[in-house]
């Protein structure tokens, strides 16, 4: 990829005292040296292309001090025409007002001297920064495929082949504020096998291989910038023909499946446009959307993939026994990737309960009418398969007990409350009581059964003197009854009915 260069957007300004200052100091630096603005250079290639413009220089170093002269060779657009104008900034010591150019990095302020290019101006009054003077000898080198290289007060030209200097690659590293491992430059997160043998971890990164300086960095997604490119970062200070020629750039991280590592918007990672952290996290969430768009059934929590074990996943989600019942039955229904970030059970039981919640449901407790009813309710599914669940264990118990023919009022309203109990539980039962005979008798022991259910003092104003009486009596008989075993129930039935007056024998009415 050939890295494009930024178009500039200008407009003027007065000159502040040291802005002004400062653009006068450097033309004088310039007048005593005009070839500050060319890199080195010892290959033929480089002193072919270079050596044209250093042939113009000269021209105007023989006429440094002939302003005359200088206005001449300052109308020319091209570098030596910007370094004319320059110098004569040095004469005049005067620079009052200047020309600003937008650039990604900020604003540049230059003096406009003359009818070169404003990149050769700004090349030529800010020699001194090594990203600007990059400006007034990038058309040369990028069109006749030269490698150059500018850091602090070097400008290096190393012809035809990357061959960056170990001062530059020196400087370059510090820039990165990276951990060195041998030749591996790494943030704090990773470790230099890892980098070096391009391996898969559970945290994401960054990987840059930089061929011509032989030197890897590696920068996971929880250090990656969020403002800031590395590859741009190092490239600002250098013109290659084809930067990605010498960069190797990947992201690292969990694949998922084969083949599934491919790195995209590199040209927009190369260009700038993209932070490291956006580079990561674009490449990272593109591979899950094309597992997601498969039909592979795999199972992947916060990055890790635990292939097709359904247990693994689920256990990795810690949830309650009712929750791990249910993720068990929806989740073996499914035939497509399962992916979650930062997830709860409940959450990964929503994304599914709609298509699959009732037939789990009805799975569970083999009931298609009381499944619809479970299926119905408002609540979160964890919550709803507690109920289920719950339901299941009394349905158990209740077909253990005793099974009557008919029973006689008061004998079915207390069967009736002790199956509710088992069924619903405690507040089911509460409804239910509601529904006792109307007598003293009735009366008593729905407020003994809400005695058992810690609710007698709260209700204790819709019963007579008798009935609390009584009712505190058949207490201890009600509670037995609610918490009575199937082998238990049918005695403590009998003694519930015979402590509260019933004299009949339900023993016949018994299947």
């Amino acid at each position: 990829m050939v890295k494009k260069p930024r178009r500039m957007r200008t407009f003027a300004r007065t000159a502040s005292k040291s802005m002004e200052k400062k653009l006068v100091e450097n033309a004088k630096k310039l007048k005593k040296d005009p070839y500050l603005v060319l890199p080195e250079y010892n290959d033929k290639r480089s002193e072919k292309y270079f050596g044209k413009t250093k042939k113009k220089i000269d021209k105007i170093n023989r006429f440094i001090d002939d302003q005359e002269k200088l206005e001449k060779l300052s109308k020319k657009r091209d570098l030596s025409g910007a370094i004319a104008g320059t110098l004569l900034i040095a004469h005049s010591e005067k620079a009052p007002y200047l020309a600003v150019a937008k650039f990604p990095t900020g604003d540049i302020t230059y003096a406009k001297r003359g009818n070169a290019e404003k990149e050769f101006l700004i090349a030529a009054q800010r020699f001194d920064d090594p990203v600007l003077r990059l400006l007034g000898i990038k058309d040369i080198a990028s069109k006749k495929n030269l490698h150059v290289y500018s850091w602090d007060d070097s400008f290096v030209s190393s012809g035809e082949k990357p061959n960056p200097p170990g001062e530059f690659i020196n400087f370059i590293i510090k820039k990165t504020n990276l951990d060195k491992k041998n030749k591996t430059f790494i943030c704090k997160h990773l470790n230099n096998d890892v980098v070096q043998q391009k391996q898969i971890v559970d945290d994401s990164y960054l990987r840059i291989h930089w061929k011509s300086a032989d030197t890897i960095f590696g920068i996971c997604e929880k250090c990656a910038s969020k403002e800031k490119n590395t590859v741009y970062d190092i490239t600002k200070y250098m013109i290659e023909p084809n930067v990605s020629n010498d960069f190797e750039i990947s992201v690292k991280g969990q694949s998922f499946k084969k083949n599934n590592d491919s790195t995209i918007d590199l040209d927009d990672y190369f260009s700038g446009k993209l932070s490291d952290y956006a580079f990561i996290r674009k490449n990272m969430q593109k591979r899950k959307q094309e597992l997601k768009e498969s039909s592979e059934k795999i199972f992947i929590l916060d990055g890790e993939s635990y292939g097709k074990n359904i247990a693994g996943f689920i256990d990795s989600l810690n949830p309650n026994e009712y929750e791990k019942i249910g993720l068990k039955h929806i989740l073996e229904r499914i035939d497509e990737p399962v992916i979650f970030d930062n997830a709860t059970p409940n959450k990964v039981l929503e994304s599914y309960w709609v298509d699959y919640g009732l037939e789990t449901i009805d799975e569970i407790i083999n009931d298609k009418e009381m499944a619809k009813k479970f299926h119905s309710l408002k609540d979160e599914p964890s919550v709803i398969l507690e109920l289920v669940c719950k339901f299941k264990e009394r349905q158990k118990i209740l077909s253990k007990l005793p099974i009557y023919k008919s029973l006689p009022e008061i004998a079915n309203f207390i069967d009736n409350i002790a199956r509710t109990y088992k069924t619903f539980g405690a507040k089911e039962t509460l409804v239910e009581l509601k529904n006792r005979p109307d007598d003293t008798k009735a009366k008593s022991i729905s407020y003994a059964f809400l005695l058992a259910l810690g609710k007698g003092k709260d209700k204790k104003w819709q019963y007579s003197e008798i009935e609390v009486e009584y009712g505190n009596f058949l207490k201890e008989y009600a509670e037995k009854l609610l918490k009575s075993k199937p082998e238990n129930y049918h005695k403590n039935l009998k003694d519930l009915l015979a402590a509260s007056g019933f004299t009949e024998d339900i023993d016949s009415n018994k299947i």
